[in-house]
């Protein structure tokens, strides 16, 4: 069925639960984050550079690090739909109380680390369409966080920073 208007699919939102359409709006924003990562990838189209391999390699050596501290943080409590389960806790220790969405992080310094391996413009133009999508993500996230824990959630918000680490700036408070 086609759209006619941006009016009817606000519409169609709308219409829904606020449960289901905060599924929907979370389950857009992942199929928009795994479709860029997935064009990050595609060896495709003209190359800017001839390739900064020794920096690509040290991002996607960060983007591992990151991931994998995130990955131990979460254990099974990891997930990559923004909505939080039912029996979500707030998590504010390990790297959690450096950056709130280190995932998000480590996705980005793997594209990033990909750009600078491979110097294609496909790969430049998804991974800024990625920024644009993981910040919208956690922002939604954060929303929902709010919403779920309240003051806890703005006290960790106002000192951790969502994405990018800020070691010039004291989060002990």
């Amino acid at each position: 069925m086609a759209m006619s208007s941006p009016t009817q699919a606000r519409g169609l939102l709308a219409n829904r639960p606020n449960r289901e359409r905060k599924r929907l709006i979370g389950t857009a924003l992942v199929v928009a984050q795994f479709t860029l990562l997935g064009l990050v990838l595609v060896p495709l189209g003209p190359v800017l550079w001839s390739g900064l391999r020794v920096a690509g390699l040290v991002s996607l050596g960060l983007a591992a690090l990151v991931g994998l501290l995130a990955l131990l943080a979460m254990g099974r409590d990891l997930r990559v739909h923004p909505v939080p389960g039912e029996q979500a806790q707030l998590r504010t220790n390990g790297i959690y109380g450096v950056i709130r969405h280190p995932m998000y992080l480590a996705v980005l310094l793997a594209a990033l680390g990909v750009v600078l391996s491979t110097g294609r413009l496909l790969a430049v133009l998804a991974t800024v369409g990625l920024v644009v999508v993981l910040t919208a993500k956690a922002a939604f996230e954060d929303m929902l966080l709010q919403a779920k824990f309240g003051w806890q959630f703005a006290v960790y918000a106002c000192r951790v920073p969502a994405i990018v680490p800020q070691p010039w700036r004291s989060h002990r408070r």
